[in-house]
């Protein structure tokens, strides 16, 4: 049966949390099933439309700052089918437009400038970041093997840490995704990203929260490329 939640609540994901609220999850004892996990997060359903700007920040090891105004824009298209659109905006003008569009029980389809993005496409920096198209799509939420690994308190939070495998990673793929999924509220607050290496190649982070009219709103995001050391923050101008 199909769930919608309010909207916009509460981060629930990294990467576009902020944008389609939240999802009361179990106590923490027992342990919930990944794939139900994992299922609960990416099958949120926005009850309505929604259009934010924001800034996309990059911050480059010798500290240098790019900046690029960015429209994040969330469309309900039918009963079980949604699409989330990211407009980067140069001099005024659309420079770039990426769509994820979901739908219940399917796999994302990804668009480029209106065109169907090939698999090696996704995985490229919206607005020269490091937040990936395939990052706001939740791609790692569709992998088959999810599995929670333990409860853990992250930022004062107690979370659920969730793993997911790619268990067919192409060149240039993640392999694995470690995430800390809020217990109280269902959004992942953290999360490590990798690929061949030991060590995760990105970071995310919620690193700012503002409470309106009682609701949680997300109103800053960060990726860290730990290999460049540069940090993509995206900051959401909330009204």
């Amino acid at each position: 049966m199909q769930r919608t939640v309010p909207f916009p609540r509460f981060a629930h994901v990294a990467f576009i949390a902020a944008l389609l609220g939240a999802v009361r999850l179990p106590a923490a004892e027992p342990l919930p099933d990944g794939r139900q996990l994992a299922k609960a997060i990416r099958e949120l359903v926005p009850v309505k439309n929604v259009e934010m700007p924001a800034t996309m920040e990059v911050i480059e090891r010798e500290r240098k700052r790019l900046k690029t105004p960015v429209v994040i824009r969330v469309e309900k298209t039918g009963q079980a089918q949604w699409s989330l659109t990211c407009l980067a905006k140069r001099d005024g003008a659309i420079a770039d437009e990426w769509r994820v569009r979901h739908e219940l029980g399917q796999a994302n389809r990804y668009e480029h400038n209106a065109q169907p993005a090939k698999r090696t496409e996704i995985h490229s920096g919206l607005a020269g970041s490091s937040f990936a198209i395939a990052d706001l799509g939740m791609e790692f939420l569709h992998w088959p093997s999810q599995a929670v690994l333990k409860t853990q308190r992250r930022k004062s939070r107690l979370c659920h840490v969730l793993e997911s495998r790619n268990p067919k990673p192409a060149k240039g793929e993640y392999h694995r995704v470690v995430s800390w999924v809020d217990i109280k509220t269902g959004g992942i607050l953290l999360a490590d990203i990798y690929t061949t290496d030991a060590k995760p190649v990105k970071q995310f982070s919620v690193k700012g929260l503002t409470k309106k009219d009682g609701r949680w709103q997300v109103d800053e995001m960060e990726m860290r490329d730990t290999k460049t050391r540069a940090r993509s923050r995206l900051h959401f101008h909330l009204k």
